[in-house]
């Protein structure tokens, strides 16, 4: 099976909230998204830091699952990994009014008693085409994730998800639907 090249850019990684609720829509991020951003440029005025936030992470989406390499003080290095699987990912967005280069998913954490929260994760983007390709890439990694499940019998044919795997000729938005 043909499998896309991953898409890797260095980010600066604000952190993650968790959020409420399970629909998720257009603007259900901005919220969080907004206390991220804010927080994270605060952290850096209390570090007197000049300028544009230097990446602390490399985003890696892959086919099945995201990557996030954290990096050392020089943006080199990677020292820890954080590793999200795509069907868990129910949204993500790349259009913020905060800041247009905020790429954000929201992903579904399963906590020790198997129960479940929803966190909201936001990396920085040089650009706003740069957070727009990340989630071009999303998209096409869940996509190939919701086929691949589909095709191993884990999730049957069901309405309106089975309508979105078959729109090939489509162009993503930036959003995914809810991994249901």
């Amino acid at each position: 099976m043909w499998q896309p090249a991953s898409e890797r850019l260095q980010v600066t990684y604000l952190g993650n909230v968790t959020i409420s609720g399970t629909q998720f829509l257009s603007g259900c991020t901005e919220s969080a998204v907004d206390g991220l951003v804010e927080r994270w440029h605060a952290s850096a005025q209390q570090q007197q830091v000049v300028g544009p936030s230097p990446p602390t992470s490399l985003l890696e989406i892959r086919p099945f699952q995201v990557r996030l390499h954290h990096l050392d003080g020089h943006g080199e290095a990677s020292v820890t990994m954080d590793t999200y699987q795509v069907a868990r990912i129910a949204y993500c967005t790349a259009d913020h009014g905060v800041n247009p280069n905020v790429f954000a998913w929201i992903y579904r954490e399963i906590n020790d008693d198997l129960t479940f929260q929803m966190d909201c994760h936001a990396v920085e983007c040089e650009s706003k085409l740069e957070a727009k390709k990340l989630a071009h890439s999303m998209m096409e990694a869940f996509r190939l994730t919701f086929r691949s499940m589909r095709s191993d019998g884990r999730i049957h044919k069901s309405g309106s998800s089975d309508e979105f795997a078959e729109e090939d000729s489509s162009t993503p938005d930036d959003s995914t639907p809810d991994d249901g």
